[in-house]
């Protein structure tokens, strides 16, 4: 019972992380994303220490994610302008930028939308690595390590941008209280900049001032009718179109419909259940208990996606009765 009970958490569980990708909206998705990414970096690690897999990248590097300074290698895997914003490989450096991520971005999201927020944090994220790079490679005394990696350059977009467009909306801070959105975004910037003087994440910090900058300057532009982020958007219309395209060429005519219709019955057959007795509840549940079992094996050999539509409503059904 209790390990049956262990499958029916984890199969929730991935069909909650479903829901909030796919109805939770872009930041849900941005936050899930970089999760993911996450999960996936450590479980490499973690082979790649016990023996099991060698994939011939260091940690450093983020298995070839992490993004560099370095023009040669930057020309080996141009991928990694775009792959860094989402690599973490500390529970820390994950937790902070998503903590900021949600938090600056539901700010964004109510002023400028989320089809912009997902724009400005790409090139916001890009706007930093243009500076880290250009930085790095003008004055080489700042370099202190090979590669960088993080979301925070396209999370400081984020702040900046919806500071400038909020200055004045408060912020309640633990021990400081309610502070302007604008202190603390200038606050942030800031230590950044002192910290380029001492500390060892020199690169993290000029990502993190040229975040800002763009999100703050994208604010500016945008009200005198220059829109910074929209040929990105342009990009991602043209790969949503393609990509809606090729999935209507698959889908059947009317799935929806049937899929609405299918809801419909669901629904109706829930409002009217009827009242058993003892001994029709016990039977009931006797024969609810044999075809979890039987869907629980077909998960196990099979996997859930190959579970009926019938049989995912009766999973869930049952586990939320």
């Amino acid at each position: 019972m209790a390990e049956r009970t262990w499958d029916i958490l984890l199969i929730i569980m991935w069909e909650e992380i479903k829901k909030q990708w796919y109805g939770g909206g872009i930041l849900n998705r941005l936050i899930i994303f970089n999760v993911g990414v996450f999960v996936l970096l450590a479980t490499l690690q973690l082979s790649s220490r016990m023996g099991f897999l060698e994939l011939g990248f260091s940690r450093p590097e983020a298995f070839g994610l992490a993004t560099s300074w370095n023009f040669e290698v930057l020309m080996a895997r141009p991928w990694t302008v775009v792959t860094h914003m989402f690599v973490h490989t500390g529970v820390w450096h994950l937790a902070m930028n998503l903590l900021w991520l949600n938090w600056m971005g539901r700010l964004f999201v109510s002023e400028f939308g989320a089809r912009r927020l997902l724009s400005l944090y790409f090139v916001a994220g890009f706007a930093g690595f243009l500076l880290y790079f250009l930085v790095l490679n003008a004055f080489p005394g700042m370099r202190q390590g090979m590669y960088a990696y993080g979301a925070s350059a396209a999370v400081m977009g984020i702040m900046a941008a919806a500071a400038t467009a909020q200055p004045n909306r408060t912020i309640n801070l633990v021990f400081l209280g309610s502070v302007p959105l604008k202190y603390l975004a200038i606050g942030w910037v800031i230590l950044d900049y002192f910290a380029l003087s001492g500390s060892d994440n020199t690169g993290g910090h000029l990502a993190h001032l040229g975040g800002a900058a763009f999100g703050y300057l994208f604010v500016l532009e945008l009200r005198r009718g220059r829109d910074w982020v929209r040929w990105f958007e342009a990009i991602l219309d043209a790969f949503v179109g393609l990509w809606s395209s090729s999935r209507d060429a698959i889908t059947p005519r009317g799935g929806a419909s049937r899929m609405r219709a299918s809801s419909n019955r669901s629904s109706r057959a829930s409002r009217s259940r009827e009242f058993k007795s003892d001994e029709e509840f016990n039977a009931q549940k006797k024969q609810n208990s044999a075809r979890m079992d039987v869907i629980l094996d077909k998960i196990s050999k099979q996997g859930y996606d190959n579970l009926t539509a019938e049989e995912k409503e009766f999973l869930f059904r049952q586990s939320n009765p």
